[in-house]
């Protein structure tokens, strides 16, 4: 008799499809089993076209792993020496393979962080799912679940993790699991920046429902490396001319959870940390003055940071100038949203004998103003400008 487990064992390894795995089900040793995202994925029909393979098996992992690189030609890294995890990529897949913690899978998996990354594939000639802590059962209530306070304090990054699945599945934290993710966040000040900052990268770039932002708020997560909030987003708007979520809201998230000593300590990197700064600057003033009180200059200035990240600032702005300012950055000869001088710095050297330095810049800036703002239409008239502008301000006459 086939039982409903016996389906859903051949139905999830078929979805897994092991005949497109750069590895042969028989290069593994007895006793192994596939676990982690991918079978969670897998159960929720989500599976990407190379998912990350995460193995347990029930021998030295590294030794396993090396010797397996040599036999399918793929790069081998050490992930975790004290752990005995080592990883294989080949041809854009990703294979984890980790020593079996404790006597049997059944201890394994009791060790693990939510139920729903606690179910397990066992690879025998039958496949069979495995699950001792009820984690299909959350999968169908989209639900949340740690299996002990005592397994998230193990490694704290799992505190974090659980509001990163929380956005990713658009999940409901469990009450108690929620209080231990409350109860403990100052313990991720232990975890290695770099780690964090992983977690991080993922939550930004998955989408948010309404609650998610109420819950952060609640569990305040990242509270030590965040001192000056901006007022959240609700980030729905619509790109109007594809429906789907308007471009700009990571960075928009990034500013929200992070403050840019924030970043700096998390180790992002220096463009990613000027890019949040410009964008929060902008945001802070036009809450401060309001949009229509930014002198021309102001204005320009906005632009000029902004060019590239406009799209973050507009889901700060008011509902009212969405759509026109969408429209107008998607215009890249829009002078205003996309500014440039309309004459190059060789050319302005040679016709009015401008060394190169601070002052050529400021002629430039001011071509590009005077552009922006329609005062002149062609080369000739650029020109014009410019002449005018450099005696005007020329510090060498």
């Amino acid at each position: 008799m086939i039982t409903k487990a016996t389906l859903l064992s051949n139905d999830l390894f078929g979805d897994l499809n092991p005949k497109d795995w750069p590895i042969s089900i028989d290069d593994l040793p007895p006793g192994s089993a596939l676990v982690g995202g991918s079978v969670r994925d897998g159960l929720l029909n989500k599976l990407s076209q190379k998912p990350d393979l995460d193995f347990v098996i029930p021998i030295n992992a590294i030794k396993f792993s090396e010797n397996l690189s040599k036999k399918i030609s793929a790069t081998f890294i050490k992930l975790d020496v004290k752990r005995d995890i080592a990883r294989l990529v080949i041809n854009g897949w990703t294979l984890d393979f980790a020593r079996q913690v404790g006597a049997n899978l059944r201890e394994d998996l009791l060790r693990r962080d939510f139920r729903i990354n606690a179910i397990a594939l066992r690879l025998n000639e039958k496949p069979e799912i495995f699950d001792p802590t009820g984690g299909i059962d959350d999968l169908k209530s989209k639900k949340i679940v740690a299996i002990s306070e005592k397994n998230l304090i193990n490694d704290p990054l799992r505190i974090l993790r659980g509001f990163r699945l929380m956005c990713e599945l658009d999940f409901k934290l469990e009450k108690q699991t929620k209080s231990f993710l409350k109860n403990n966040v100052d313990k991720l000040s232990n975890v290695a920046p770099e780690r964090i900052k992983m977690e991080i990268l993922k939550i930004v770039h998955s989408k948010w429902n309404s609650s998610i932002w109420q819950t952060y708020l609640e569990l305040q997560l990242l509270k030590n490396w965040n001192k000056n909030n901006l007022p959240y987003v609700e980030l729905k708007r619509k790109d109007i001319s594809s429906n789907k979520p308007l471009i700009g809201s990571v960075l928009a998230k990034l500013v929200c959870l992070l403050s840019d000593e924030g970043l700096s300590n998390l180790t992002f990197s220096k463009n990613e940390i000027k890019r949040c700064k410009n964008l929060r600057f902008w945001v802070h003033k036009i809450n401060n003055l309001g949009l229509d009180n930014l002198s021309e200059d102001e204005r320009f200035q906005l632009h000029v940071d902004l060019e590239e990240d406009l799209p973050s600032l507009i889901l700060f702005l008011q509902d009212k100038h969405t759509s026109a300012w969408l429209k107008r950055w998607k215009d890249p000869s829009d002078p205003l949203f996309h500014p440039s001088s309309p004459l190059d710095g060789h050319i302005l050297q040679k016709a009015f004998r401008i060394p190169p330095g601070p002052f050529l810049g400021e002629l430039i800036r001011h071509l590009s103003k005077e552009k922006a703002y329609g005062r002149f239409f062609t080369d000739k008239e650029a020109l014009e400008v410019a002449r005018k502008w450099t005696l005007e301000n020329s510090p060498f006459l």
